[in-house]
This record gives structure tokens, sequence and C-alpha cells, in this order.
């Protein structure tokens, strides 16, 4: 998908009672396990972690990923965040 439309798609990311979990605009699944789901979406990557976590449901062409499971974190990284360090530039 192109940057530009990228930035028009619009993200829903839905919890309910830290059990289900429901996200838009998701361009691919990265990684995953019981533990931890990491997703790679319109805006940049996200990662669930929590315990038995299982994906139910993912509609590829649409973007959509349920997931379920005890939620006990979600950390979204901005695509537009620079790295800093020793392979990074500032």
């Amino acid at each position: 998908m192109n940057g530009q439309r990228d930035q028009h798609r619009q993200q829903i990311i839905h919890i309910d009672d830290r059990k289900v979990m429901s996200i838009t605009a998701v361009d691919d699944v990265i990684s995953f396990d019981e533990k931890q789901v990491v997703l790679g979406s319109c805006g940049g990557v996200i990662s669930i972690d929590g315990e038995g976590l299982h994906i139910r449901k993912m509609n590829v062409d649409g973007g959509e990923i349920v997931i379920e499971g005890r939620i006990n974190a979600l950390t979204c990284i901005d695509k537009t965040v620079r790295r800093s360090g020793l392979f990074g530039r500032k």
C-alpha cells in the first residue's frame, strides 16, 4: 500500500474486558505466540503482550484481526520514529 493511502486509513483498536481485542488497518502479522503478538499496521508496529493469546479471526483483505486471551499490555510504535544509537541516526 502506498504511503499516501496509509495516512488516510483510520485505525480502530477495541479491547473488551482485557480478553478480546479487535484491530483494523492491520497490514501484517510479524510474529505471534501465546505470550506476544506483533503486528504491522498503517501507523507502525503494534505489540500485544499477554497470556494464552491466539488469533481468533484474521481478514487479510480487510486488514482486521481479532485476538483472544489475557491482554496485559499494548505498545504502539509510530512509523515515523527515528532510531538512535549504534545503528540509527538522530
